[in-house]
């Protein structure tokens, strides 16, 4: 993290504001998205390579001590002046996705079954933005490497929940910058009974970001209204905390039509998530976790989540997202498994930094943000200036 030379300040300014503007124009043009026929996916499916995307595939136990974690964890807090302002404000894009720096490419956990680190710790990720004015992409590998010891039946690899993400860092306290060395992911194409590519001891510990502390927290969506379910969900988003995402399918059948949704369809077409009415098969049935980072609900027919994914980029799919229907059951469940959709987040508290490298970056920010801060200042005075001029304009033609 070397600093930034001065020259380079205009750059990053036209930057960040690009950063805020491209995503909202994205989202808005996705409400005149065309989907692909089906016919096409499946002249597509024929024609290219099989293409498998890594899932969890959790025993009834595994399934019940998530249920139960989820079930037993803190309630997220819910903020009353959020809640005011999704009451007054009508449809809204609201994106997280400029408070992350990552490369979607390189967003790809490959045979290992570690979604659920992936989506955590862009949630960690977010949070040291929001916090600490650091944009920073934090290493998936220091979890893999180290995580159950980096190898065996219960590894990163293995699936996991986001509670065993908190007991991680619970245990670590420190969050390392993807930028250390060894700290790039390397374990693509690890499995679970294998072990990691990196040694533990071969990752730079230094710079890193300390964490006083962290919990995972459920957001209430079960047993309420579909519309009080999703203001939960945009009440932890309006606080600028992204959202984790766990989902499950009942058989191989409903997989291959995901499959064949993230693989063949453009990012801007929205998966609509079935009914939960058929029976849960634990042979060809799985999990997945994923990071919600925003909705757009302008389009009242029309209303989606943002989701970024951790199965690579395709060609329709160049920032690694996909959009989920806002109407959706948030209560639905499968006979023989239970619930199908699990939305949690972190209550995460990031200690200022101590590392010298660290704090200048912070330093930096600081100003950066003062910076912005002036820049939205001298709009609002130079608008206000010109509806004078054309008051004044007005005053002396003649009546």
């Amino acid at each position: 993290m070397a600093p930034i030379e001065r020259g380079s300040h205009r750059i990053l300014y036209l930057t960040m504001i690009l950063a805020l503007v491209l995503p909202t124009i994205h989202a808005d043009n996705a409400i005149n998205c065309s989907s692909l026929p089906q016919e096409a996916i499946m002249d597509n499916v024929g024609n290219a390579s099989p293409q498998m995307y890594t899932i969890l595939r959790p025993s009834p136990n595994d399934t019940s001590k998530w249920k139960e974690m989820f079930e037993t964890a803190p309630r997220a807090y819910l903020s009353p002046q959020v809640m005011n302002q999704l009451g007054s404000s009508g449809g809204k894009h609201v994106t997280l996705l400029g408070h992350m720096n990552y490369t979607p490419s390189e967003r790809d956990q490959g045979t290992c079954g570690n979604c659920w680190a992936w989506a955590g710790t862009g949630i960690l990720e977010i949070a040291l933005h929001t916090q600490l004015g650091i944009k920073d992409r934090l290493s998936m590998q220091y979890i893999n490497s180290n995580y159950n010891g980096g190898k065996g039946s219960t590894w990163s690899c293995c699936g996991g929940w986001l509670e065993d993400l908190v007991k991680f860092y619970n245990n670590s306290k420190i969050v390392i910058p993807w930028s250390n060395t060894n700290a790039q992911y390397k374990d693509g194409l690890m499995t679970c009974g294998a072990a990691s590519s990196v040694p533990a001891a071969t990752i730079s510990i230094n710079p890193h970001y300390d964490l006083t502390s962290v919990r995972a927290v459920t957001i209430p969506t079960w047993g309420i209204e579909k519309e009080e379910a999703i203001a939960n969900i945009k009440n932890i988003l309006g606080q600028g905390k992204g959202v984790w995402y766990g989902f499950f399918l009942p058989n191989q059948t409903a997989w291959e039509k995901f499959f064949n949704f993230w693989g063949y369809q453009p990012e801007c077409v929205v998966w609509q998530p079935e009914d939960s009415t058929t029976a849960y098969d634990f042979n060809n049935g799985g999990g997945h976790a994923v990071l919600c980072v925003g909705y757009n609900d302008q389009d009242p027919k029309n209303r989606y989540w943002i989701m970024l994914n951790s199965w690579d980029v395709t060609k329709g799919r160049p920032d690694g997202l996909f959009m989920v229907r806002l109407d959706m059951n948030y209560s639905g469940a499968y006979s023989g498994l239970g619930n199908a959709h699990y939305w949690m987040t972190l209550d995460a508290d990031f200690a200022r930094p101590s590392s010298p490298e660290i704090a200048k970056e912070q330093r930096f920010a600081d100003l950066e943000g003062k910076a912005i801060e002036k820049i939205e200042d001298a709009k609002k005075a130079v608008d206000e200036a010109k509806a004078n001029i054309e008051e004044a304009k007005k005053k002396r033609q003649p009546s």
